[in-house]
């Protein structure tokens, strides 16, 4: 069973005390004191020995992301009067102090390796996990994970390191690795590192005590694969919505390129996680990958919500929902009306199903006219080159590209030409809140409309499908309007 095990990296005795304190009333089952991080090492560790639960004394060197600059004889003295005091010993994999941990018995030593730079190939991982395991009583490696293949081969490594039965704990830090944090029963780590709170993370990506607590051992985890995600605010509003509806999960962001899609559908399977989002540039690529896909989503050829059911990765569409809830909030009847819709990938699927589906009379416009083309052969709309579009008068413009998205050419993806007044204007981004586009409909007297509604309304469908349960509207919103007031 995985424990909760909280770095204190005070700078002095006491102070560390009082933060261990307060930590094992709030629940923390072990705690590591990160004694490099104090100016002057402890004469007496006897007050250390009041706090009744298990302890471990750690002096970590600098090159592995500590702050002890001090010598070797000096850390064997201190963490001798530690092994004496009743601490369990952490030490680096290669320092030569190891040669000498079993002078520490009967005090249970740790042999840690820490790479705060890369992630190595899985034989790497797993040649330094045996080495730190035949060393000490519980092997602990950490690796800064910078990508998605990182982070499949750290769980791929871990996963076939298991089967050794040793013990051992095994940590990705930085924010793509934080699910190993999360997930650390699935991992098979024993102890899972936390903070004693917010700012207090001794390890990038480290969560803090109250949300360790809160996730529990067997937490719903969900989250949203794309590239760029810098601009998403869904794990907010999807974070609200777990505290909101009291079920125990966490929203994370997976940044994820083209050709890793296959290695994270790898860590979905090992870990157990219950779903995700797809943004761009995945939700047609994505397709072929899944087990199966529901009728809407298949009519699509577009997938932005994947449900795990039992193994089975099941690909849906929430996006024609909240294009639909977008439209009805907004009084708009598209029935008979003028339609521009503007990009090919998969929000336009979305939107061109809703207009064609209500008798709207749709035209699509993309700057690779062939993708257009055929997305208008399946919905029965018409392709149509900007500049043609430029010569019609519509009622409802819809921009389904990233330009004006945050990490994206601040542009318009149309001539504002088309743009007039009394138009239903609607962009799919939503942040920011505004852009090129709303701002010159704005400026035209059209009825000007972000996407924060499609967000919230499909990331709504898509929470009751992970979680079995609805929650309100107004909670996602409100996460969205602190994140952007």
């Amino acid at each position: 069973m995985t424990r909760i095990c909280v770095a204190i990296s005070e700078a002095d005795a006491a102070s560390a005390i009082a933060v261990a304190r307060e930590a094992i009333a709030r629940g923390a089952e072990c705690l590591e004191f990160r004694f490099d991080h104090m100016p002057m090492l402890p004469d007496d560790l006897t007050p250390f020995q009041q706090l009744e639960v298990r302890r471990i004394a750690t002096l970590r060197e600098r090159e592995q992301g500590g702050e002890w600059e001090g010598t070797n004889e000096k850390k064997w003295e201190f963490l001798w009067r530690a092994a004496r005091a009743g601490f369990d010993i952490d030490l680096e994999l290669g320092h030569p102090l190891v040669n000498r941990a079993h002078l520490l018995k009967p005090a249970k030593v740790i042999v840690s390796y820490h790479d705060n730079k890369k992630t190595p190939q899985v034989a790497r991982i797993i040649e330094s996990l045996v080495e730190c395991s035949a060393r000490s009583d519980m092997a602990k490696a950490a690796y800064s994970v910078r990508t998605m293949h990182d982070l499949a081969q750290l769980v791929e490594a871990t996963d076939w390191f298991s089967l050794s039965r040793e013990r051992y704990t095994v940590i990705g830090m930085g924010e793509m690795g934080m699910v190993t944090r999360v997930l650390a029963h699935r991992m098979g780590s024993v102890l899972s590192y936390a903070s004693v709170s917010p700012g207090k993370e001794t390890a990038p990506g480290q969560l803090d005590l109250e949300t360790s607590k809160w996730l529990g051992k067997e937490p719903v985890v969900t989250g949203i694969i794309g590239n760029p995600l810098d601009h998403t605010l869904s794990p907010l509003m999807h974070n609200a919505a777990f505290r909101a509806a009291a079920v125990r999960g966490v929203y994370l962001k997976w940044v994820t390129m083209v050709d890793e899609l296959e290695d994270f559908l790898d860590v979905v399977e090992v870990l157990g996680i219950k779903g995700f989002n797809v943004t761009i540039p995945h939700k047609e690529t994505i397709v072929p990958l899944l087990d199966r896909v529901d009728p809407v989503a298949e009519r699509l050829g577009a997938v932005n919500t994947v449900v795990n059911e039992g193994g089975s990765l099941v690909g849906r569409n929430t996006d024609v929902i909240g294009v639909e809830r977008t439209f009805e909030g907004h009084g708009v009847d598209v029935k008979g009306r003028t339609a521009l819709v503007l990009g090919a990938g998969g929000a336009s699927r979305s939107v061109l199903s809703f207009l064609m589906s209500k008798g709207a009379d749709a035209d699509i416009t993309n700057r690779t006219m062939g993708k257009a083309e055929s997305l208008a052969k399946t919905f029965g709309a018409e392709a149509v080159t900007a500049r043609v579009a430029e010569e019609k008068a519509y009622d409802i413009i819809v921009n389904c590209t990233p330009l004006g998205m945050k990490g994206f050419p601040q542009e318009m993806s149309i001539s504002p030409h088309v743009l007039r007044e009394g138009q239903f204007v609607m962009d799919t981004v939503y942040n920011p809140p505004v852009t090129p586009l709303l701002a010159e409909a704005a400026r035209k007297n059209a009825i000007a409309v972000n996407g924060k509604d499609m967000l919230i309304y499909q990331a709504l469908a898509s929470f009751e499908m992970w979680t079995g349960k609805a929650v309100d509207y107004e909670v996602m919103d409100k996460a969205f309007r602190e994140a952007l007031p």
